[in-house]
């Protein structure tokens, strides 16, 4: 479909979850994405400031922000000592080999054991998908 979309020749093209996609179709036409993962380390741009090429946007930094999202968390609810997640193993997004649910799983792991808490990760796709026996602690 990307390539499709280049043979029409657009003045820009904007990816939502298909960068990669598109900038394996182009290399020319203006590429604006927004992404919840880091573009340099998935290989998107070069940097941050400088992306480089035709491909630029906008990162949310979804999983880096993780870490201090439970911080704020645990200051709004002190006594919590066990904090859920809840996380889409069918996510496209990733850093390298790793899927987005892989990385909130590690760095939610990390922020809480340095925090003394513990974690209950619950991984599903849908509604359907939850079920409290297949709990992961």
């Amino acid at each position: 479909m990307a390539a499709e979309l280049v043979h029409r020749q657009p003045a820009v093209i904007y990816a939502a979850g298909s960068v990669r996609a598109a900038k394996a179709a182009t290399s020319t036409i203006p590429i604006v994405f927004t992404t919840g993962e880091d573009p340099v380390k998935a290989g998107l741009v070069d940097s941050l400031n400088r992306p480089g090429g035709n491909v630029t946007g906008v990162s949310l930094f979804f999983v880096e922000l993780g870490a201090k999202r439970l911080e704020v968390l645990h200051e709004l609810m002190p006594k919590a000592d066990v904090i859920g997640l809840l996380v889409n193993p069918r996510s496209p997004q990733g850093i390298g080999n790793n899927t987005e649910a892989e990385e909130q799983e590690r760095d939610a792991r990390t922020a809480v054991n340095a925090m003394g808490l513990q974690l209950i990760v619950v991984r599903a796709s849908s509604e359907s998908e939850i079920n409290e026996d297949e709990v992961i602690e």
